[in-house]
């Protein structure tokens, strides 16, 4: 057994956090807040709030509030340039996972030459080393899915290449994370279900990775464990602070397992897939993806003991049939209100299947237990398509 664990990012857990902040050493003196072109946190007043906190905390702040929901390389190399502008010397993001990547692509461009394009790896990426560290990232969720505060890749899309790839360095893990729950209590119930699957999804992708280890698993099953028993909850109940806290906590854990271990397949065919069609919600697509994927997974025996552990951490007693997963990931969508949704209603065309499949072969591809094809990964588009 061989594996590597490195988690360096300072994580303030917990409802009211946010209003710790400015107790806390910050990595600069004037920040760049980054946010989404959403208005949400200026209405509930989460942006004030924080940039009290980082006045109370002897820092400057410039916004930078234009992120997509899917982040592209325009916004990172806009708000980079305002960074630079401002003289900005960290970055506070503010928001959903959205916010949280762009920052850290910001935080990569604030300081190095050219294009974002030239230093990712995947897809038309040049893949070159960056010449300088990027500056340091503070971090704070305002949804529990991403798990973006605790790793350090970032989701960068490029609209007009139909590409959405992972962008990052081990510099990129945020230097703080303040996982506040009482920032997620205003979720829309759908938007807290997509998010929700995306926790869901880390953490069996994880578990069943190839690359899965000790850490791993145990942050990996409890995280299933966690959303089993809290997702339907802050979906009905927004306001159950005990449900958001544990989505939150889930979210932050999924976040250490792609961290520890790493994605499989479907993540890859998603982010194809929403590459192709940026109205696509991240937790959607995967939602879309799941059955099929998980199909196809109880095929081969290298994951049946995983999908059996998996069973049991989402409530089946003594499973002895990999496939009694499926009937216990069909309850809980239902539970959550998103059995129902299809690729159609996202706008998805089955023209473009083979396309998306072809984009999606990345290394994630490599973790999977049993070789998956470019062919499978198709069958897995076309039988999630409805």
């Amino acid at each position: 057994m061989n594996f590597r664990c490195y988690m360096p990012t300072e994580i303030l857990f917990g409802p009211g956090t946010l209003s710790k902040l400015h107790e806390k050493t910050l990595p600069g003196r004037s920040a760049l807040v980054v946010t989404t072109a959403g208005k949400s946190v200026k209405r509930l007043g989460y942006l004030d709030r924080l940039l009290g906190e980082l006045s109370r905390g002897g820092a400057a702040a410039a916004v930078y509030d234009k992120v997509s929901p899917n982040p592209t390389r325009n916004n990172v190399m806009e708000g980079a340039a305002l960074a630079r502008q401002a003289g900005c010397d960290f970055l506070v993001a503010l928001g959903g996972g959205s916010a949280i990547d762009a920052a850290k692509g910001i935080a990569v461009m604030a300081v190095n030459d050219g294009d974002c394009w030239d230093y990712v790896r995947d897809g038309s990426g040049k893949g070159l080393p960056l010449e300088h560290r990027p500056l340091p990232v503070i971090a704070v969720p305002t949804t529990a899915g991403t798990g973006s505060e605790s790793d350090a890749g970032c989701v960068i899309s490029y609209p007009e290449r139909n590409e959405k790839v992972s962008f990052g360095t081990p510099w990129s893990f945020p230097v703080m994370s303040v996982v506040d729950p009482e920032l997620m209590v205003s979720v829309p119930p759908t938007l807290t279900a997509y998010q929700g699957f995306d926790v869901w999804a880390h953490a069996v992708e994880c578990y069943l990775s190839k690359a899965a280890n000790p850490p791993s698993d145990i942050n990996a099953l409890d995280a299933i464990r966690r959303v089993v028993r809290s997702l339907p909850r802050a979906v009905e109940h927004g306001a159950d602070l005990e449900a958001r806290t544990d989505m939150a906590w889930a979210s932050t854990q999924a976040g250490f397992c792609l961290t520890y271990s790493g994605l499989t397949a479907q993540h890859s065919l998603e982010h194809s897939l929403s590459g192709w069609y940026p109205g696509l919600t991240h937790g959607a697509g995967l939602i879309l993806l799941s059955r099929a994927y998980l199909r196809r997974c109880a095929r081969y025996d290298a994951y049946r003991q995983r999908l059996l552990d998996i069973c049991q951490a989402m409530g089946v007693e003594h499973p002895n049939d990999p496939m009694a997963l499926l009937p216990e990931l069909e309850k809980l969508l239902k539970r959550c209100g998103v059995a129902d949704i299809t690729m159609s209603q996202f706008g998805i065309r089955r023209e473009t299947l083979p396309k998306v499949a072809e984009m999606a072969y990345d290394r994630r591809f490599a973790n999977e237990r049993a070789r998956m094809s470019v062919a499978e990964a198709l069958e897995i588009l076309e039988q999630s398509y409805a």
